[in-house]
């Protein structure tokens, strides 16, 4: 499961997110950290030193040193997120920042300790510190006792009344320091199954994604997904193509479904990569019967016309079959939407849309017949031969012409 998630830095996946995150999760604390202690810098310290209102068993030069390392503390965090590439130096930059909030934690409690003779404000921070700092490794979770056992040390020695050891306070550093233990824990088997549940959302979009993108075109499936729904465009000058296997009907007659579909999908699947390389898009199968279109591009889908019929050609030599395709072109203004609401559908309609199905329908087969329209658009840079009048289903007589390659 954790290969779904995809990272451009060597590792193991679950690891590179784990230290990714804790970079997400330490960037706001230092940012109102790195506020908090400049406020303290240039306005709180200068205003209790003027006012005398901070406790005289905190030295001034030991706050106001502590709120000058916590400044450079978070304004390096925040220099380090950003210039500090790759998984490997992260990690270590992250551990190297989780020593020196140890060291802080501790400085931190001296002075909250001397200045109030309350560990409340301690606590907070060692939970704050346990929730937001995570990478692979025990490494924190046996931090946080030494931690403990070094502020109990400083403050036994520092506490000249005996209160930190006659009120057993160091017992509610110890209880602290097991709950953070406790919690790394916790918050590491948390981070697990949220990796966990976050590849399998992601393994899901992806085949969602898939299925979206192979029935719709991109920029299509793009708006829909942005805005649930898809807005009908009218194109002026579409050109369009419509492509029959001619021999189908009696081949599948004559073999069992699996050899049908077989040597059907083969078909469909190489003209689809050549729609894909001519920049063409798919937009129906029915039968053995395939539609395609291209925005204002004729030349485009003559081309492919042509790289059809060649194609068909060579899949009747490597197989022995003896299928032709029967293809028309048209171009001309058309309506483009998707339709449906649980199985959407991408079509194009118009009177452009039926012309080009008659020219296919009125062709012949391993021929590429085109309309009129066509043959203006494109009789300088492709060679014709003119078929002469046609009698078109629903038009009458029109003048046609075949396509017969590059001029």
């Amino acid at each position: 499961m954790a290969t779904v998630v995809e990272t451009d830095e060597n590792g193991d996946p679950f690891e590179v997110w784990l230290v990714k995150r804790s970079f997400a999760l330490l960037a706001p604390v230092c940012t109102l950290g790195l506020g908090a202690a400049l406020l303290f810098l240039c306005v709180v310290d200068p205003l209790s030193f003027a006012l005398d209102l901070w406790s005289k068993a905190v030295p001034h030069a030991l706050l106001v040193s502590w709120h000058l390392v916590m400044a450079l503390f978070c304004a390096g965090f925040l220099l380090a997120s950003r210039r500090v590439p790759g998984h490997a130096p992260r990690q270590r930059t992250l551990q190297l920042f989780f020593v020196g909030a140890t060291l802080l934690f501790v400085w931190f409690g001296v002075v909250s300790w001397l200045g109030t003779g309350d560990l409340s404000i301690v606590a907070i921070a060692q939970v704050l510190i346990a929730a937001v700092f995570s990478f692979p490794g025990n490494f924190r979770r046996w931090l946080y006792l030494l931690q403990a056992l070094a502020l109990c040390l400083c403050l036994g020695w520092l506490d000249s009344s005996g209160k930190f050891l006659g009120q057993l306070h160091f017992v509610n550093l110890l209880v602290i320091a097991f709950v953070a233990y406790a919690m790394d824990g916790y918050m590491l088997k948390n981070a697990q199954a949220l990796f966990s549940e976050t590849c399998r959302v992601t393994q899901e979009r992806r085949r969602a994604d898939a299925v979206l993108y192979n029935a719709l075109p991109a920029d299509v499936a793009e708006e829909l997904k942005a805005h649930q729904r898809v807005q009908a465009r009218r194109f002026p000058a579409m050109a369009i193509l419509f492509a029959d296997i001619v021999g189908f009907t009696q081949f599948a007659a004559q073999r069992i479904p699996d050899q049908v579909l077989g040597v059907l999908g083969e078909l469909f699947s190489e003209m689809d990569a050549l729609l894909d390389a001519h920049g063409v898009e798919k937009i129906k199968t029915i039968g053995d019967a395939y539609m395609a279109v291209s925005n204002a591009n004729v030349a485009a889908v003559a081309a492919l016309a042509l790289d059809l019929q060649s194609m068909m050609r060579r899949f009747n030599a490597e197989r022995g079959l003896a299928f032709a395709l029967r293809i028309g072109l048209h171009c001309g203004p058309a309506i483009a939407g998707v339709i449906g609401q649980k199985r959407f559908l991408y079509d194009v309609w118009g009177d452009a849309v039926n012309l080009a199905s008659r020219m296919e329908s009125s062709g012949e087969p391993g021929r590429i017949q085109t309309s009129e329209d066509v043959f203006q658009a494109l009789h300088g840079a492709f060679a014709f031969v003119e078929r002469g009048l046609v009698d078109i289903k629903g038009k009458g007589p029109m003048r046609t012409y075949f396509l017969l390659g590059s001029a």
